[in-house]
């Protein structure tokens, strides 16, 4: 028995995925997914059923986020279809009638699950004082406002294999957020007390608002030259 971080009884703790699991898995017909990380030492490897991690909650606490894992999951796998692609300046997808309280919590899961993770890949992923707020607001079923814990998306549009890399951490003008890569989707949070700087601002989820997702050309990020350099030391290593 072991103490759960979600509700702080004792229990038994389960294999939990950080990221759900639908997110790693990918259509037959595809490049199987691949793991991507520039950590010192760990090798590019498949992963079909994605990373887990047995230090983090109860089997109680892990149904708990059901609900926001299959909206989530369901949305950006079964529905991206239906988006609205439009065209200012740079290309952008848009859904009417998004859940936002489903979706919101969907990101705080994940990036509390995270941070309470002990697996390695998870490893930069630390909110300090900002893990107690997301525990809490899970606790509580609370998506918070806009602005707190503010989220953005962006789908990779051109990517000939799924490259599911390590979250990060990221500043836009000295805002902390971090960065999780969902397959084909990656999902900004915002993990800072000041607000996000415009233009980010206008494409964050919000009670009211569409969800924009923003379109990211996968051969021109810097990721895809991140990815490279990893695959080639690898590959020169093991040569």
């Amino acid at each position: 028995m072991s103490i759960c971080k979600l509700c702080r009884n004792e229990a038994t703790l389960i294999k939990a995925h950080v990221i759900p699991r639908s997110f790693w898995e990918i259509d037959a017909s595809q490049p199987a997914s691949r793991m991507i990380t520039n950590t010192e030492g760990v090798f590019p490897k498949k992963i079909p059923i994605g990373v887990y991690d047995q230090t983090i909650v109860c089997e109680s606490c892990e149904r708990s986020f059901s609900d926001y894992d299959s909206y989530a999951a369901h949305l950006f796998l079964n529905r991206f279809h239906e988006f609205e692609e439009v065209r200012v300046g740079r290309t952008a997808y848009i859904f009417q009638n998004t859940d936002y309280r489903l979706l919101k919590l969907f990101a705080i899961a994940v990036l509390w699950r995270a941070s309470a993770s002990s697996h390695p890949f998870f490893s930069r992923i630390r909110l300090g004082p900002f893990e107690r707020t997301a525990r809490e607001m899970l606790l509580r079923g609370d998506p918070g406002d806009a602005a707190t814990f503010a989220t953005l998306f962006s789908v990779w549009d051109d990517s000939a294999e799924w490259l599911l890399m390590d979250p990060t951490a990221e500043r836009w003008d000295d805002v902390r957020a971090y960065r999780f890569y969902l397959g084909r989707f990656v999902a900004y949070v915002k993990v800072d007390s000041r607000p996000l700087p415009e233009p980010l601002a206008k494409a964050a989820l919000t009670p009211d608002g569409p969800l924009h997702v923003l379109s990211r050309q996968f051969a021109a990020l810097k990721d895809l030259r991140v990815a490279e350099r990893v695959l080639v030391h690898h590959a020169n290593r093991r040569g």
